[in-house]
């Protein structure tokens, strides 16, 4: 959204629904950005970036409309979610149930009761069609869809789930797989809606993933190690890809180093915007993408030399990369190990198991440091951290100048706020309690 490392946001992690506070309303999204340059924006799906007040939900964000849930990990039918919030007195805790489904404009916000019961992937597609059919295609568009799919709870249509009847492995795996078949024809009706309306030619199209698989959820990394929430490369690297008439080297692989900051300046200098996509970040001005466009467009060595996995004093996170070179100073994350495919269920019950029997013997988090050189390992087996003494010191260099300009959380974001309770709000997550 702003094309800043969580380490100049403020926001380190996910905001929990008791959380009082949000992405800095000051902070310039790119649906701001592409505002400013004549788009109609658009936000379909998860926020998670803050509601608890007015300014930081989409509409007042950058978005024209908003269709969808502010928070994550909710039912995908019933669109509610539940939350521990301090007590009485602060005794202790009690359990808050509320609905989450909203559809906003840039002059009001309310609950949508008609998605409650629709399964949110086919929610998703349906509205982002319709959008498309509405569209005055004399106006540029600018469309963030943003499924719920595929994290937690596994839930999906039996016909989905149906397609995959014969599949050998778990239960959890097949239901992964269901889920990616709805998300699959969602977007394919997303695609025809674009060519119905004559848009395709003249769209890009953007399609990524967020972060690894969860492994205890169906999820799978391998060969790569670690799990979602980890900073090994299971957990934190991604696949996309971009689709445009007008590309170059259409049918290509792309293995530049991109990050998901860099989406923000290559986007809007596609949209023939000024990108701002220097990468140097000072006393909080600037932003920490590139302009990746030339590079995606003409499959051109990458602008970016490294990047930070995480830097969070609080879990004792500390992750960077220079060049083909991945420094780890300390705690990586649960499950760093590397955890195959299940071939059936049987051995998935065990993969569970394991996992949930070493996790309870573990008193402190897998500590480092660690020094791989990715390009070589990108399985991270092979730790050069005492062969390399002097780019250790470099990799040491590079964190601390990352550090000089790390901007904590505001304090409100380590405490649990009972002004959230959906109860004070008609049952339901939305904003006016912060």
């Amino acid at each position: 959204m702003t094309g800043r490392y969580p380490i100049h946001t403020g926001v380190k992690g996910i905001i929990m629904p008791q959380q009082g506070f949000g992405l800095n309303p000051t902070l310039n999204t790119i649906a701001n950005a592409l505002r400013e340059l004549g788009y109609a924006t658009h936000m379909v799906g998860k926020w998670h970036l803050g509601f608890c007040k007015q300014a930081y939900i989409p509409t007042q964000r950058g978005f024209d409309t908003f269709y969808g849930h502010y928070l994550g990990a909710e039912d995908y039918y019933t669109h509610r979610r539940t939350a521990s919030v301090p007590a009485a007195g602060r005794q202790g805790v009690r359990k808050v149930r509320g609905y989450d489904f909203h559809r906003d404009t840039r002059d009001s916000f309310h609950s949508e009761y008609a998605a409650d019961g629709v399964y949110s992937t086919e929610a998703f597609g349906k509205e982002v069609v319709d959008i498309i059919d509405r569209h005055d295609p004399s106006t540029p568009l600018f469309l963030y869809l943003a499924f719920q799919a595929i994290h937690g709870p596994l839930q999906v249509p039996r016909r989905y789930l149906d397609m995959y009847k014969n599949f050998k492995g778990s239960s959890d795996r097949r239901h992964v797989l269901g889920m990616l078949a709805a998300m699959d024809e969602a977007i394919g009706n997303v695609t025809q809606a674009l060519r119905q309306n004559n848009l395709w030619d003249n769209t890009l199209v953007v399609f990524t993933t967020d972060n690894g698989g969860e492994v205890t959820q169906g999820g799978n990394n391998w060969p790569l190690r670690g799990n979602k929430g980890t900073v090994w490369e299971g957990g934190t690297r991604g696949t996309a890809f971009i689709h445009a008439s007008w590309l170059t080297t259409k049918g290509s692989t792309y293995n530049g180093i991109i990050h998901a900051v860099d989406w923000y300046p290559t986007l809007i200098a596609a949209a023939g915007g000024d990108s701002g996509g220097s990468g140097n970040i000072k006393d909080g001005m600037g932003i920490d993408g590139l302009d990746m466009w030339p590079a995606l467009q003409d499959n051109r060595t990458s602008p970016r030399t490294g990047f930070v996995y995480n830097i969070d004093p609080d879990s004792n996170t500390f992750a960077i990369r220079v060049g083909r070179y991945k420094y780890i100073k300390s705690n990586a994350g649960l499950r760093d190990n590397w955890y195959p495919a299940a071939a059936d269920g049987d051995s998935q019950r065990w993969l569970l198991f394991a996992l949930r029997q070493s996790e309870s013997s573990v008193k402190t988090l897998a500590a480092g440091p660690w020094l791989f050189n990715v390009d070589n390992d990108p399985l991270e087996k092979n730790n050069l951290h005492d062969s390399m003494p002097e780019q250790v010191q470099l990799m040491e260099r590079e964190l601390a100048g990352y550090m000089e300009s790390y901007t904590a959380p505001p304090r409100c974001a380590h405490t649990l706020d009972p002004g959230c309770d959906p109860g004070l709000r008609d049952g339901t997550w939305s904003p006016g309690w912060c």
